[in-house]
C-alpha cells in the first residue's frame, strides 16, 4: 500500500515563479539563474522551460509531501498524481513522454507518479532557443553537473589535469550559499591549477517559500538528480554542445544498497546511476531536439582512487577538502563544517584517507573515532558489506546482480564486482580497528539478515 498525496497537484510556471496547488494549500518555488546565464530563462525556447518547471516542479512536491511509514508500508512510498501546465502541450501530451518522465522519477524516488499535462499560455513567450551569446571567441567544450561536494572538487581537478579545458559547471541548489561555496571553490581552484582559467560557472537556485524548517520536510528528496540534469542538458543546448559529465566515482554511481530491502524503495540515492543517465540521455535528446549525452567519466574509479589523483601539484588535496559532504547541511557550531557521523561524512573520512590523504576536515564528533562505533547501525553495515565482499560471499554479488536487474542493466560485469571489491579493501584499510573488533551484542535484526 502506497502514501497518497491529498489530490491532484497543480504545477505551473511563470515569470521566474513556480507555483504547487493541491487545492487547499498552495506553495511557491523562486527559480533564478544566476552567473553569466542570467537571461537563460529568458533567452530559451517553451519547451525547455516546461522542462526546467517540471523537474523543479517534481523536486517541490518531494520535498514538501513527508513520506509516512507504516506496518504496511516501510519505505513511506508515495502516490503522486501531478498535472503540469505546460506551454508546448502537443508535445508533452504525447503518451511515450509522460511515461518516460514518470518511469525516471519511479526510478529515482520509489514513488508511484500518476504523470499528466495541461495547457497554459505565458504572458510574455521567449522566442527560439539560440546558442548563448559569450561575447568573445570563447566556446564551451562540455558542461558538468558542480555539487560542491567532495567528488565534483575531485573529479574537476582530475578533469583538468587530464587536459580538459573551457568547461561550463552548472550548481543547482535550494541554498544561494551553496552557489556562493562553489564559485568561492572554483576560484580557488584557478589560482591553485593555472590551466583552469579557462573554467566558466554558471548556477539555478531553487528557493521554497514557506518551507519552514528542514526537519519538516522530506529527508529523501530522490528527485533532486532529475532537476540537476534538466539544468544541465538546457545549459548544455544553449551553449551548443553535446557531453555533460557528472563527476561521481564508479562506486558511488552503482550505490548497491546496504541492506537488501533497500533494492526496491527511495533508500538508495540513483542520481548518478547509470540506468537513470542513459534513461536521461535519451529524454534531453528528444525534448530538446539535439543530441544530449550524459557520461559518468570517473565510472571505473572509486572515491579514494580520484583523490589519489591529486597528490600532485602540492595543495591541491587541501583545496579538494573544501568541499562539503555532509548531509546535515543545517549544522550549526563554529569552525565546524561536518557532523562526522553521518554516511557522507563516514565515506569522505575513508576516501581521503584511502586516497592517501591526510583528512583535515573539522568533523563535530568523529564516529570512527569512538570505541562505540560498530553501535552505529550505518557504520556496522557499512563495514560487514565490505567484508562480505573481500570473503567472496556469493550473496553479496547475488544482491549486485538483483541491483542492475531492477533498471533493466545486464548482469554486473566481472569490472563492476572488481571494483566494488577494490573499495572494500579501502574501507578495511581505513577502518581497520573497527573491522577486526567483534561484532555488537544485540545488532539491528534486518542488518544481520543482509550480511
Amino acid at each position: 500500500m502506497l502514501a497518497e498525496v491529498p489530490s491532484q497537484l497543480q504545477v505551473r510556471y511563470a515569470d521566474g515563479y513556480l507555483e504547487v496547488e493541491s487545492g487547499v494549500v498552495t506553495r511557491h518555488m523562486s527559480i533564478s539563474a544566476q552567473a553569466m546565464i542570467n537571461d537563460l530563462l529568458a533567452c530559451v525556447d517553451e519547451r525547455s522551460i516546461d522542462f526546467i518547471s517540471i523537474a523543479a516542479g517534481a523536486y517541490a512536491i518531494d520535498r514538501i509531501y513527508r513520506r509516512k511509514a507504516s506496518i504496511r508500508n516501510e519505505a513511506g512510498l508515495r502516490t503522486i498524481p501531478v498535472c503540469f501546465h505546460v506551454a508546448d502541450f502537443d508535445y508533452w501530451s504525447q503518451p511515450h513522454v509522460a511515461d518516460q518522465i514518470a518511469e525516471l522519477l519511479n526510478f529515482l524516488s520509489g514513488d508511484f507518479w500518476l504523470v499528466s499535462f495541461s495547457a497554459q499560455k505565458r504572458s510574455t513567450p521567449p522566442g527560439h532557443q539560440e546558442v548563448l551569446d559569450f561575447g568573445s571567441d570563447w566556446r564551451p567544450s562540455r558542461v558538468a553537473l558542480y555539487s560542491g561536494g567532495l567528488d565534483s572538487a575531485a573529479g574537476l581537478a582530475c578533469a583538468i589535469q587530464a587536459g580538459q579545458r573551457d568547461i561550463v559547471l552548472l550548481t543547482a541548489g535550494h541554498q544561494s550559499a551553496i552557489r556562493r561555496r562553489a564559485k568561492d571553490q572554483v576560484k580557488a581552484l584557478q589560482r591553485a591549477l593555472p590551466n583552469a582559467g579557462s573554467i566558466s560557472h554558471a548556477s539555478f537556485v531553487m528557493r521554497l517559500e514557506g518551507s519552514g524548517r528542514i526537519r519538516d520536510q522530506e529527508a529523501t528528496q530522490r528527485s533532486r538528480g532529475f532537476l540537476f540534469c534538466v539544468s544541465g542538458a538546457v545549459l548544455a543546448a544553449v551553449c551548443g554542445v553535446d557531453v555533460v559529465d557528472v563527476y561521481e566515482n564508479g562506486h558511488g554511481a552503482i550505490n548497491l544498497p546496504l541492506v537488501g530491502g533497500g533494492l526496491s524503495s527511495g533508500f538508495s540515492t540513483r542520481g548518478a546511476h547509470p540506468a537513470f543517465l542513459s534513461m536521461m540521455t535519451r529524454l534531453a535528446s528528444d525534448v530538446l531536439e539535439r543530441s544530449i549525452r550524459f557520461e559518468l567519466p570517473f565510472a571505473q574509479m572509486t572515491k579514494a582512487d580520484m583523490v589519489a589523483r591529486l597528490a600532485h601539484p602540492p595543495g591541491l588535496v587541501s583545496w579538494a577538502q573544501q568541499s562539503r559532504s555532509c548531509i546535515h547541511t543545517s549544522w550549526r557550531e563554529p569552525g565546524i563544517s561536518h557532523c562526522g557521523y553521518c554516511a557522507a561524512c563516514i565515506e569522505r573520512h575513508q576516501a581521503l584517507e584511502g586516497g592517501g590523504a591526510v583528512d583535515i576536515t573539522p568533523y563535530s564528533r568523529p564516529l570512527w573515532e569512538q570505541s562505540t562505533a560498530l553501535d552505529d547501525d550505518y557504520f556496522r553495515s557499512y563495514l560487514w558489506q565490505a567484508q562480505r565482499w573481500m570473503r567472496g560471499d556469493l550473496g553479496i554479488k547475488e544482491r549486485l546482480d538483483d541491483h542492475c536487474a531492477l533498471p533493466h542493466l545486464t548482469a554486473s560485469s566481472e569490472d563492476l564486482i572488481l571494483l566494488h571489491q577494490h573499495h572494500a579493501a579501502e574501507v578495511l584499510r581505513v577502518y581497520a580497528r573497527h573491522a577486526d573488533a567483534p561484532l555488537p551484542s544485540n545488532p539491528t535484526p534486518d542488518l544481520l539478515k543482509a550480511a
